[in-house]
């Protein structure tokens, strides 16, 4: 998985996150339908751009934590 994909999936991921929290969030606007709209729009944007750059970092992790845990070599001390 490249660099580019990486960004993707956790814009995505973080989209549709920030889009659930916003819309959470949004319906405490006592305007019945609008409230819950613009927190998701809100949340979406925001959740995408530090998904952008969070999603990486976890990627990389996870990566990063199962070769380690496949690795067959004991550890000299």
């Amino acid at each position: 998985m490249n660099e580019t994909e990486k960004e993707e999936v956790g814009k995505v991921a973080g989209g549709v996150a920030g889009a659930l929290s916003g819309a959470r969030i949004g319906s405490m606007i006592p305007v019945p339908v609008l409230g819950t709209f613009l927190g998701a729009v809100a949340g979406g944007v925001v959740g995408s751009e530090v998904g952008k750059r969070v999603g990486k970092a976890f990627i990389n992790a996870g990566n990063a934590f199962v070769s380690t845990m496949k690795d067959d070599e004991p550890v000299s001390s």
